[in-house]
């Protein structure tokens, strides 16, 4: 059970990436681009922060990083979209 609920957050998280893309591509103007949908917003947010290019992806990371230190760092997919445009 406990598999399977990760598995469904991780799901959610992703479709959430893929639903917000076109807002959060125009908003924040990103490095890392959102809408791919292997990716996590965490791992977007954790790349637009790595690269300086996103006050509210900063502040973001910093919420969840009271939940679970380190969050977006820790989320980053290298080999996953939000390439840089």
């Amino acid at each position: 059970m406990r598999r399977w609920l990760w598995n469904l957050l991780l799901a959610l998280d992703q479709g959430m990436n893929v639903l917000l893309a076109p807002l959060l591509n125009a908003a924040l103007q990103p490095a890392a681009r959102f809408g791919d949908p292997d990716e996590t917003l965490s791992s977007v947010f954790g790349k637009n922060v790595a690269s300086g290019e996103c006050r509210l992806c900063r502040w973001l990371c910093r919420l969840l990083d009271r939940i679970d230190p380190g969050h977006c760092e820790k989320s980053i997919e290298h080999d996953e979209g939000g390439r840089s445009r």
